[in-house]
């Protein structure tokens, strides 16, 4: 195999791999339906999650998730973890997206 082209396969599979990943429940304590994103949704509401998460789980990467569709409105930024309740923020997310871990919007 050529060498650049085993570069690209090995950066292409990293891509793919080293993506982030979100779960969303629908009640506190990772409860209830669930919802598991690899890629920025920029609306929840085809995927019927809109304004129905209680809690998350950041599996992999940091994530930005919104009030507002498109990103817009109160954010919140959430690094790996659990996060069993979303005080201030229960059932608003509407969007949600990767970010870089020192990224601020």
């Amino acid at each position: 195999m050529h060498p650049i082209f085993a570069a690209a396969v090995l950066g292409a599979t990293c891509t793919l791999a080293c993506a982030g990943e979100i779960t969303l429940y629908s009640h506190t304590r990772l409860g209830g339906p669930a919802i598991t994103l690899h890629d920025a949704t920029p609306d929840l509401d085809p995927l019927g999650f809109n304004d129905k998460t209680s809690s998350v789980v950041v599996n992999k990467g940091t994530w930005q998730v919104c009030a507002e569709k498109h990103y817009k409105g109160k954010c919140l930024i959430l690094k790996e973890g659990e996060y069993a309740e979303l005080k201030g923020f229960d059932d608003m997310i509407s969007s949600a997206r990767e970010v870089d871990a020192g990224r601020r919007k």
